[in-house]
């Protein structure tokens, strides 16, 4: 990997007990001396997940602990406004997105500001069920329909940022994916060079994704996205 910088990798957690451990060790292993920390932001999870992640002691993690807020895109503003390196990626810790793909995200920028892993675009695959692929492709659809083309995957939450993006474009503490559909879109509209990468979405061991709930969660994320993309396309943009 070219010496563009170090990384600080973000990870949300809550109730990750059982993965957060093969995630560290993975993370640290494919990074190397690139990496510069890992920045675990648990929501105080029941299982003691925080837990663990102070047990561990690796010398390359800092674990933030919420007791008052929670919430996956407020963890995620959290983390990025404390991360240390020049380049900050973020993802699930439950291995449902494989932190080998981390080193391929980085490398795009070397010329590019931010990096996407998109399911969509060739060479990508969502092996999950069909409705919530369904779904996924709707929303998606829904969301280059509104904000233009040049990104396919808005729901992707697996990306590789220059720290540097984040001072002109705002990061938004609020609802669950919605931050991924704005952040891209404004970044989009700033004139940051994006690349979206193919990747593959795993099964997740041990369970579910936090978003591949019932029928009533996924419309109601559905409905949420959908009003996510109409405001930016049609309200006004903080």
């Amino acid at each position: 990997m070219k010496n563009i910088g170090d990384v600080s990798i973000v990870l949300p957690s809550y109730n990750e007990r059982e993965n957060i451990a093969e995630a560290i060790e993975r993370m640290s292993k494919v990074m190397g001396q690139r990496l510069k920390e890992i920045i675990i932001v648990d929501d105080n999870s029941p299982d003691g997940t925080w837990k663990l992640v102070e047990e561990l002691n690796h010398p390359k993690v800092r674990l933030i602990r919420r007791m008052n807020e929670k919430g996956l895109a407020s963890a995620l503003a959290d983390g990025i406004d404390a991360a240390q390196g020049s380049i900050v990626v973020w993802l699930d810790c439950d291995l449902g997105l494989s932190p080998e793909e981390i080193p391929h995200l980085v490398r795009q920028l070397d010329v590019h500001d931010i990096a996407i892993a998109s399911r969509y675009v060739k060479g990508g695959k969502d092996p999950r069920p069909f409705f919530r692929v369904f779904l996924s492709w709707m929303i998606n659809g829904f969301s280059i329909f509104f904000l233009g083309p040049g990104i396919r995957d808005y729901t992707s939450g697996f990306a590789a940022v220059r720290k540097s993006v984040f001072d002109k474009v705002h990061f938004s503490r609020r609802g669950f994916g919605e931050y991924f559909i704005e952040f891209a879109y404004k970044a989009k509209k700033k004139g940051f060079k994006i690349v979206e990468i193919p990747c593959a979405y795993n099964i997740r061991p041990g369970g579910i994704s936090k978003s591949d709930g019932d029928l009533g969660t996924l419309l109601k994320l559905g409905k949420d996205y959908g009003f996510k993309v109409l405001n930016l396309r049609f309200g006004r943009l903080p």
